[in-house]
């Protein structure tokens, strides 16, 4: 069966898309664009191609780290690569706990498996992600890092978790995934943290239909 969109009555104004899908919703001229002119030049790796023009992805990671008011974004291949590498990087490993919220999807505590430490799972408050004291009872000599994760479109509280942190030593990491684009009290979400994750998979705000990047002032 054909999953192709109706086409549109003459005159009226075009749909977003299935709620699902809000990036997919809105490719159209200027991701053809773009995607023609990848294929035309043959620099199809982020790193060389068979001309010698400007890396697509790299444009991408500058344009992206400006948004986000940070000094360096790097793409990687996924949303759960992205929290991988961000936790790697910020020396999270085996006998390391990193406290993540109940409320998540699946990559949150998979990421900081795949790096060899132990997730510790915290209650929500009503921003729908880490409850600051919750988290703090949790905490042990072992404690190395916190994830925040800002569902669906709304931001954690990070002004608890950023004291929390604190107080503790802890790396502070931000899941932007359902969130790329929000705020808090001002400032870009991904931009907060010790490093911000984000994911590009097809249900996402800004979807490449699959990827991820890792933010950092660090």
């Amino acid at each position: 069966m054909s999953r192709d969109p109706a086409p549109m009555a003459s005159g009226s104004a075009p749909t977003i898309g299935p709620p699902m899908f809000p990036g997919g919703g809105r490719i159209g001229a200027l991701e053809r664009a773009a995607l023609e002119e990848v294929v035309l030049t043959r620099r199809l790796f982020r790193y060389y191609g068979m001309s010698d023009g400007p890396s697509q992805v790299e444009a991408f990671e500058s344009s992206f780290a400006s948004r986000i008011a940070v000094s360096h974004a790097t793409a990687v291949a996924s949303g759960t690569a992205a929290l991988t590498a961000a936790l790697a990087a910020a020396g999270i490993g085996p006998g390391d706990e990193v406290i993540v919220p109940a409320y998540t999807w699946v990559s949150t505590p998979a990421s900081v498996l795949a790096v060899g430490a132990v997730p510790r799972i915290a209650e929500i408050d009503a921003t729908l992600s880490l409850d600051p004291d919750s988290a703090r009872a949790l905490i042990t000599a072992r404690t190395r890092a916190i994830i925040a994760v800002h569902m669906r479109g709304a931001p954690a509280g990070m002004d608890g978790l950023m004291q929390l942190a604190s107080d503790h030593d802890l790396v502070l990491l931000e899941d932007v995934a359902q969130a790329a684009g929000g705020s808090h009290r001002g400032r870009p979400l991904g931009s907060i943290g010790r490093l911000g994750t984000f994911s590009l998979q097809y249900n996402k705000i800004i979807t490449t239909g699959e990827g991820g990047v890792v933010t950092t002032d660090d």
